[in-house]
């Protein structure tokens, strides 16, 4: 009888989300949100929730509105997520989606698949890179600010209305507005907005100023744009939110758009400046300039129309240039970056350069000596005319101009760049050399550039040990870590590495720089193997007294040396004994490099920090002594020392009995190494 092949059915792959603990959660969004995201997900606002075909969640989330989120774990088995909330990208949201889903999976509750025309992949997707740039508060910072957008067990009439508006948006079958509207008559529609006119201001304007336009009333639309304009510079105050609300522009936008509909573009471009001007006095008035996107958006309608105007395009320019100077809130900037896209003309570029420098020529030529006298305006201008000029290919006008303009405003290196461009070394470097001493101490970011310049042109034109001689004076200067890591390996290329090594360490543990002439007994037996520098650079006040143990300690870590970790560590317990004059960070850095070496006293040092944040008696103290517990924990665990453990935890439970948020924090270090499915 033949034997049957007995069949093994493949392996499932493993979903990994299925792997997450509770550790992983919070090193991903930081204990604040997740805590804020299981919360979310108690109350039961995570709706819908589905995987796609590449295994990411996506779900509706109620918060103040309905938002769409959208959560993955990525090859490197990175955690990612999107949201149409204004945080963007690992948010609460995102947290509770991941936890809803973990309960499902425990509960073996069925999840399914996102259909192809789901309305939250359209919302998704409109999300950009450039929304993340946009972002300009810190998140975590909020979250302490911002109460939760919702109870869901007690919503508010807002989010109940806006909950029950977004379901019935997605179970009809078409989710847009445009839908509903092309499903009527045109009297229907017609009846529709004399409703919405008699019921809502906005709508009956907007409707008239369509109106009158139409009819070649044009200047009742004008005077009405020039009244909302105005309305702009007189401050609205806000006696809920004690400061100035926020303009509504939406009616200034729909009045501008109808002006250029209707073929005024000409009347709509030369409100420009006057749009600006107002919008700046707006702002003024804003702590926060939350203004800035509407007024933006308004002026964007003008940038839009521009190429439709009766403008000569070297005129368009020019009022795009004119605008983008006077913008002193980056009102313009979408319209002034467009501007180099655009497909102009040489010839028209051209006759900007004349114009350019033209107002150049009638500028004050006189050097500045201070940073508030430098005509920060006139370099602009500069930049912007060697933009046209290489726009108009004119070139070989450049580098004069650049040379000319260098003592004038300083910009030593911008003459330099286009210098090593062009490979003009010998030059480059002179004015190189001239612009360090113009410039001395007062623009420190400037001759660092300038340096570094110098430092490239070297080592480019042939003369690399003068670069790196450069490069040891940066780093005796301003000594760290990668300073001397990076002039180890350039002196290395150059086979003089051993000696500027050792006169480095030297340097880090005495502060005495290399020197010709008499030597001292402890000094490296081997020479300073670089040339004098071209250009000394003085060390800046406050620097370190020698030996500069926190670079010691990070250099010792960064080379995996934990005996000399902790000598220097000891030396610098020596020298700051108090708690608040340690950075914490470094010390953490310190136990984590010796952990595997000195158990002991890295768990010494991970009790000291998180004990010091306990006794900030505060609950973000209390968040911020976990990470370092659970250090302490997972070191003893590994040494075989778990009842060690259980009683130092239990000694802090005791410690800590009426803090009622420290013993929640503490309760968070039982069994958070386990798999969240498995809790």
């Amino acid at each position: 009888m033949a034997s049957r092949t007995k069949k093994t059915k493949p392996e499932q792959p493993v979903d990994p989300f299925s792997e997450l603990t509770w550790d992983d959660l919070e090193e991903w969004a930081g204990s604040r949100i997740v805590a804020r995201g299981r919360s979310y997900q108690r109350k039961g606002a995570v709706r819908e929730l589905k995987r796609d075909e590449e295994g990411l969640l996506v779900a509706w989330v109620v918060g103040s509105r309905l938002y769409a989120t959208r959560v993955g774990i990525d090859g490197s088995k990175d955690m990612i997520s999107e949201c149409t909330c204004p945080y963007w990208t690992t948010c609460k949201h995102a947290v509770a989606v991941v936890v809803e889903y973990l309960e499902m999976v425990k509960t073996g509750t069925a999840v399914g698949r996102v259909e192809a025309d789901d309305p939250r992949l359209e919302e998704l997707d409109a999300i950009t890179e450039d929304d993340e740039e946009a972002l300009e508060f810190d998140v975590e910072a909020d979250l302490e600010e911002v109460p939760l957008e919702i109870d869901v067990d007690e919503p508010d009439e807002e989010s109940a209305e806006t909950l029950s508006e977004s379901n019935e948006t997605m179970q009809s079958g078409d989710p847009t507005l445009r839908g509903y509207l092309q499903e009527h008559t045109k009297a229907e529609l017609a009846e529709l907005l004399l409703e919405l006119a008699e019921t809502h201001d906005e709508v009956r304007q907007s409707l008239e100023d369509r109106r009158n336009l139409t009819s070649g009333e044009t200047r009742k639309v004008l005077r009405s744009i020039r009244s909302e304009i105005a309305a702009l510079e007189e401050p609205a105050w806000d006696s809920h939110h004690y400061g100035y609300e926020v303009r509504n522009t939406d009616r200034l936008k729909a009045m501008l758009q109808a002006l250029v509909a209707s073929g005024q573009v000409d009347a709509a471009v030369r409100l420009g400046p006057e749009l600006l001007a107002a919008g700046t006095q707006a702002l003024e008035y804003e702590h926060e300039a939350e203004s800035t996107e509407p007024i933006g958006a308004c002026l964007d309608v003008l940038f839009h129309a521009l190429d439709r105007s009766s403008m000569t395009p070297a005129d368009r320019i020019e009022w795009v240039l004119d605008m983008a100077l006077a913008d002193e809130y980056e009102l313009c900037s979408e319209g002034f970056e467009n501007l180099w896209e655009e497909d102009y003309a040489e010839s028209d570029w051209s006759k900007v350069c004349d114009r350019l420098a033209r107002r150049l020529d009638n500028r004050e030529q006189t050097p500045g000596d201070d940073e508030r006298s430098r005509d920060y305006r006139r370099d602009v201008l500069v930049n912007w005319l060697i933009h046209a000029m290489e726009k108009a290919g004119r070139q070989n006008e450049i580098v004069p101009l650049c040379k000319r303009e260098a003592p004038i405003t300083l910009s030593y290196n911008r003459l330099v760049s286009r210098l090593m461009s062009e490979r003009k070394w010998d030059e480059a470097r002179r004015w190189c050399r001239q612009g360090i001493e113009a410039i001395a101490d007062r623009y420190p970011g400037l001759q660092t550039e300038l340096r570094e310049q110098l430092q490239t042109i070297n080592l480019q034109s042939g003369n690399p040990l003068a670069g790196v001689a450069l490069q040891a004076e940066e780093f005796f200067a301003r000594p760290g870590v990668e300073g001397f890591q990076a002039l180890c390996n350039a002196a290395s290329g150059l086979g003089v590495g051993e000696g500027v090594e050792a006169w480095c360490r030297y340097y880090l543990q005495t502060g005495r720089r290399p020197r010709s002439g008499r030597r001292r007994k402890s000094d490296p037996k081997m020479d300073w193997p670089l040339p004098a520098p071209e250009v000394e650079m003085p060390a800046p006040r406050g620097h370190d007294e020698a030996p500069m143990v926190d670079v010691l300690m990070r250099l010792a870590i960064a080379e995996k040396k934990p005996d000399e970790v902790v000598k220097w560590y000891d030396d610098s317990r020596r020298t700051r004994a108090e708690h608040w004059q340690r950075d914490a960070t470094l010390d953490d850095e310190v136990a984590d490099s010796i952990a595997t070496t000195h158990p002991d006293r890295s768990v010494a040092i991970w009790k000291e920090l998180a004990e010091n944040e306990i006794a900030r008696v505060k609950p973000s103290g209390y968040r911020e002594a976990v990470p370092y517990l659970r250090q302490v924990r997972d070191v003893l665990s590994r040494s075989g020392r778990e009842g060690e453990w259980q009683e130092y935890l239990a000694d802090l439970r005791q410690k800590n009995k009426r803090r009622p948020r420290c013993l929640e924090e503490l309760d968070r270090l039982e069994g958070d190494r386990r798999r969240i499915v498995d809790g």
